[in-house]
């Protein structure tokens, strides 16, 4: 199995035990309910010790500047505790080591950190491979298994990103490395993870293998072009939009599982099939689910096309189709929104 960017990956149960024994002084970028399991575990006490509250730049930077010297960083963890500690041992030149607590989602295999900036948006920065990533099955499946679910949603999120990629091309507006065979490299990941959706819905040991191997093969692909085109797109810059609007930050696999839903429809690229897909996994997708209501949904769509246009984001359906009233309402038609919307047309 590629491992692009990570240096070393263990999968077990109980591996955890003793990992920051022999790496000399560190620290540790983590949340309390993660640090609380396995603080004990490490066989080595941390010289300093980050409970992530947030990526905002600002707060981000104070952080790096508080951390003394030390030889690595160990994140223990989600998304953003594994971003923080990327931020600070690639500004550092430390080792790294990365324990995810969950699977929600591939923080832990990535090269680079998503700051979230005083507008509201996404920077991704920075470049650094892990030295180690420890997947411990056991570990990972305290986490509720809806979170661990939405792993699948940075995987599934290829059914739509490789179309908005092959759109671009086919009306001239790529100007990005172009590969004939990773559209259907990351076709045949979505495609493993419909086969596996049993797996990944009960959070087996082989659903939890087959989301991190995703994840490693999707960096084989990408990273090597230089760019994530077959895997972000459209239904990624819906995501960023409805967190820029609500300047809320929500369970990121939910909330592209409701962008894969919504654009694969604008898209008319098989969306009864991936929502299908969705269902057996068990992957969050309704705005419901997060929170949203019809309103702010609908805003959402709205400015959607003026939202990827200002962040210069690449060219996707949502340059391509208008999104016009009548068709916020058919994208839309049969979802189930949060209290306060009384257009709730789900059962």
């Amino acid at each position: 199995m590629a491992q692009t960017n990570v240096k070393d990956i263990r999968f077990g149960r109980g591996i955890v035990d003793g990992v920051a024994r022999d790496i000399g002084r560190f620290a540790v970028s983590t949340m309390e309910i993660p640090w609380g399991l396995v603080k004990d575990r490490l066989g080595a006490a941390p010289a300093h010790v980050i409970m992530v509250r947030d990526m905002e730049r600002a707060y981000v930077e104070q952080m790096e500047r508080e951390t003394p010297e030390v030889d690595a960083v160990v994140t223990v963890g989600g998304g953003q505790a594994m971003d923080m500690g990327k931020y600070i041992a690639d500004k550092r030149k430390l080792h790294l080591i990365n324990i995810p607590t969950i699977v929600s989602t591939n923080a832990y295999v990535t090269s680079t950190a998503g700051l979230r900036e005083p507008d509201g948006s996404v920077r991704y920065v920075g470049k650094i491979s892990p030295d180690l990533v420890i997947v411990d099955f056991d570990l990972i499946r305290t986490a509720p298994p809806g979170l661990n679910r939405a792993g699948a949603g940075d995987i599934l999120s290829c059914h739509t990103g490789s179309f908005d990629w092959e759109l671009a091309r086919r009306e001239g507006h790529d100007d990005w490395t172009w590969s004939e065979g990773a559209i259907p490299r990351v076709r045949a990941l979505v495609e493993r993870l419909s086969r596996e959706a049993a797996e990944i819905r009960d959070v087996t040991d082989a659903g939890i293998r087959a989301i991190v191997e995703c994840y490693l093969e999707i960096n084989d692909i990408c990273m090597p072009l230089g760019h994530y085109r077959a895997e972000e797109g459209s239904e990624h810059f819906f995501a960023y939009n409805v967190e820029a609007i609500t300047r809320v930050q929500y369970v990121h696999g939910h909330l592209v599982g409701l962008g894969i839903r919504l654009l694969s429809r604008l898209q008319g690229n098989r969306p009864e099939w991936i929502e299908d897909v969705m269902r057996r996994i068990g992957l969050s997708n309704e705005p419901r689910d997060v929170n949203l209501t019809r309103p702010q949904v609908e805003q959402a769509l709205r400015t959607l096309r003026e939202y990827a246009v200002h962040h210069n984001y690449w060219y996707s359906v949502i340059n391509s189709k208008p999104i016009t009233e009548e068709v916020i309402a058919t994208l839309t038609r049969d979802m189930a929104f949060a209290e306060g919307d009384h257009h709730d047309t789900a059962e």
